[in-house]
């Protein structure tokens, strides 16, 4: 029963790097930094702008990793950030003109393939796949809590 769990812990382990390998070297065929990738990608997805706070958050991204990028994307002019209303610390990411073409020929036809991609599941495969991920990862996350807190004892 173990060498079965091991087995399919690596054929699970290798796919999820094989899926995350699909964006590194399609964000580098655009000459993106992976992390440069993702927030034009959300600010594409989404229809109110992100702040950096709100990509960090729902990227799973550290602030220096997000600022890093957005300081890199906008001497490029790709991004622009504007201030929210009364909080000029806290700023809003927007696509300038050229953020948005390079949007309509990288992104959006990535997003389409992903929609074509997920599309070609059932609904009831779409769900069940959106599930399991979960439960896993929930599952991954207590795991990981308790050896954390194990850890944490003995220091």
């Amino acid at each position: 029963m173990k060498e079965i769990l091991v087995s399919e812990m690596a054929e699970y382990n290798q796919l999820q790097k094989n899926y995350e390998g699909l964006y590194h070297k399609f964000a580098r065929q655009c000459g993106l930094s992976d992390s440069a990738f993702w927030i034009i990608y959300s600010v594409k997805e989404r229809e109110e702008a992100f702040t950096q706070k709100e990509l960090c958050k729902e990227w799973f991204y550290s602030k220096q990793t997000v600022n890093s990028a957005l300081k890199q994307l906008q001497t490029q002019g790709i991004i622009k950030l504007m201030p929210l209303p009364g909080n000029k610390k806290n700023k809003q990411i927007y696509l300038t003109e050229e953020g948005e073409l390079l949007a309509k020929q990288t992104i959006i036809p990535l997003m389409e393939a992903e929609h074509r991609a997920f599309g070609s599941l059932s609904g009831k495969e779409r769900r069940e796949f959106l599930n399991l991920t979960k439960k896993y990862i929930l599952e991954l996350q207590t795991k990981v809590n308790e050896i954390i807190s194990v850890n944490v004892r003995r220091d």
